[in-house]
Formats: C-alpha cells, sequence, structure tokens
C-alpha cells in the first residue's frame, strides 16, 4: 500500500521555497507514495509545473481587509480541515515555515510531521520566543533544515531538545533547467556580464553593497555589464542609487522574469550578495549551467560551492576582491555537477526521514 503524505506551503509563484516543492513532488516515487499538497492560495506561475499524479487541495486562505471577517472565517477553515483530515497522513510537513496554517494543520494530518528550516527567521533572543510561540516548533517531531549551518544554529538555541533534526538540501528538475535555458531573451550580450536574480529587499539581499563594488571596478578603469533579473520593495531605490553612482552605463534593470535560466547561461559570472540565506537554489542552478558564481559566505556555501565559484566575506571589501579577481582572471570551474546523482542522494533522505 503506498503511504499517504502531506505538503502544505503557500502558494506556486515565483520563489526559491516555492521551486524546491515543485522539484520534491516532481521527483517522488508515485509507485511508493500517494503525495496531497495543501496550499493557502492556489495561485502562482507555477502550478501548470506540478506533477499530474499530485493532489492538489486549496485551502483558500480568507485574506479580507476585515480583520474579524477574516479570523471567523480562518478559524472556521482550520476547524473543517482538522476533522476532514486528522491523522490521514502516514506523514506531513509544514513545507514553508512562515505559513501559521500549515504549522498548525500538518501536525493534526499526522502523528509523524516535520517542520522545514528554509532560513533565518529570527536574530535575537525576542524574535526567537515570538517564533517558537507562534508556530509552536518544538512540538513537532522532525524539523527539517536546509543546511548544516541552520541545523548547527538550531542546536546551539535548544541543545537539549528531543526532536529528531535532519539536514536535506533541495532537489533541482535538471532536464527543466537545461531545457529553459535555451529560451531566447530579449536582450542581447555586448561584453563581459555579470547576472544577479532575486528579489529586491535590502534587509535580505544587500544589493546596495554589490552597486558600491560596482563603483569601485568602474573607478579602477574595468568595463562591463550587470544585469539584474528580478523586482521587489526597494527596485526604486536601488534605480535611485544606481543613478547616484552614476553607473547607469554600466548596471541594466529586466524586471521579473518567470524563466532566468537563459540569464545564468549567458552570464560570465552569477553573483549574491545576501545577508543570509537557507539553500539558495541559484548554487544548483549555475552548476547545472556550469556558470561560476561568486557568493557571501551564506548557508553551507563553502562546502556547496567548493570547486563551482568563489566565497566572499560578507562586507564590501571581500567582494570587491573577489569580483577584481574574477575580472582580471576569470574563473576555471574545476568540478563537475552530477544533478542525478544530487538528486538521487536528497531524494533518498528524504525517503529515510519519512520512514523513520
Amino acid at each position: 500500500m503506498k503511504k499517504k503524505i502531506a505538503f502544505f506551503t503557500g502558494n506556486l509563484d515565483i520563489g526559491g521555497i516555492e521551486r524546491a516543492i515543485i522539484s520534491y513532488v516532481n521527483n517522488i516515487d508515485y509507485d511508493k507514495y500517494d503525495v496531497t499538497l495543501f496550499l493557502e492560495k492556489m495561485e502562482g506561475a507555477y502550478l501548470d509545473e506540478i506533477n499530474k499524479n499530485v493532489h492538489i487541495v486549496n485551502f483558500d486562505l480568507c485574506s479580507s481587509r476585515n480583520v474579524l471577517l477574516r479570523k471567523i472565517k480562518n478559524l472556521g477553515k482550520l476547524i473543517r480541515f482538522s476533522l476532514k483530515y486528522y491523522h490521514q497522513f502516514d506523514f506531513a510537513a509544514n513545507f514553508k515555515s512562515t505559513i501559521k496554517s500549515g504549522a498548525i494543520l500538518s501536525k493534526r494530518f499526522s502523528s509523524n510531521n516535520a517542520f522545514w528550516i528554509h532560513g533565518h527567521y529570527y536574530h535575537t533572543k525576542e524574535e526567537q520566543e515570538l517564533f517558537l510561540k507562534k508556530y509552536k516548533i518544538k512540538k513537532y517531531k522532525k524539523m527539517v533544515f536546509v543546511s548544516n549551518r541552520l541545523k548547527n544554529e538550531y542546536q546551539e538555541l535548544f541543545p537539549d531538545n528531543k526532536q529528531e533534526l535532519y539536514v536535506i538540501n533541495n532537489p533541482i528538475d535538471f532536464n527543466d533547467v537545461l531545457k529553459k535555458s535555451k529560451e531566447k531573451v530579449a536582450i542581447k550580450k555586448k561584453r563581459l556580464t555579470l547576472i544577479n536574480v532575486g528579489r529586491h529587499s535590502e534587509e535580505e539581499k544587500n544589493l546596495s553593497m554589490l552597486f558600491r563594488v560596482v563603483k569601485r571596478l568602474v573607478n579602477d578603469g574595468y568595463k562591463f555589464d550587470l544585469w539584474l533579473i528580478g523586482s521587489g520593495p526597494d527596485t526604486d531605490s536601488y534605480k535611485k542609487l544606481v543613478n547616484d553612482l552614476k553607473i547607469n552605463n554600466y548596471v541594466k534593470f529586466l524586471g521579473f522574469s518567470k524563466n532566468v535560466y537563459p540569464y545564468y547561461k549567458m552570464g560570465d559570472v552569477v553573483l549574491l550578495t545576501s545577508y543570509a540565506e537557507g539553500n539558495p537554489v541559484v548554487f544548483l542552478e549555475t552548476k547545472i549551467l556550469n556558470t561560476p558564481i561568486i557568493s557571501t559566505d551564506v548557508s553551507d556555501a563553502k562546502i556547496d560551492l567548493n570547486g563551482y565559484g568563489i566565497v566572499t566575506d560578507n562586507n564590501e571589501d571581500s567582494y570587491y576582491r573577489a569580483l577584481k579577481s574574477f575580472l582580471d582572471n576569470g574563473y576555471e570551474i574545476k568540478e563537475k555537477f552530477d544533478a542525478t546523482e544530487n538528486n538521487e542522494i536528497t531524494m533518498k533522505k528524504l525517503y529515510q526521514m519519512i520512514g523513520r
């Protein structure tokens, strides 16, 4: 008999967590597992990419501006879903950590449950206690981390915790990456090109540091283009900073794109400047497309990018030296990435974690 498993996430819009859950459900062995994916909202650019074997259930989270109405409707849905699916699964997971409905329901769906940690959700003692209270994560049987760094930080915070802790990196649909990387884009490459893809949020992505580094390199006499694919709350302030630094002729804001892979393939190097990351999917994507990456020391970068790129300290001078070194000498990728083996290892860890 197949094991019934459930994952809970927000939606299937553009994002690293969304791409990760798609890769998981598209790689699962459907001869052995029956999968239900619960979405808070049935929406997103990736909806049509889900494996046809997956049962998709819409929680249909109420987002009314009327607080009382919103709470009443969502409470009613929590009760209804709890009664309908109570202990109906052999395993249930809240895959997107900050989904409160998923945090509640996944524990009710199965006593064999897990909470995924994709990144840093608290920085102070007060934030930590608030996070624990809101999501009640210590009541989960299992905790899954996408990097060793996240697991180690959790263990330092809770040394006496008796939960089962696992590190499982994300799988990736490498055939899809390769196929989509061949699609044409409107822009043409004219000279050495640097690529950054991601949400424009200074609090997380630290792009202002990248622009200051670009300014220093321009002053040094280097010629190149920096393409930014993405958008977010700080796009306008970034455009103003680029204008103030007078580097408009070197920086191009290309906006949001559902398919980022042609840009990775066209670029000479991919740049990641984040303050912190869980397990960036860009690490896998650049490996598949054989494009080097320069990344700040986030997640398990020193392990994951060994032979595939340059890892810097998270400060301007360190990043400047790394990018300057690349512009002077290039970077030869020293490893051959086996995406099939990566996925087999990842899925084996998932099956073992579910079955324990």
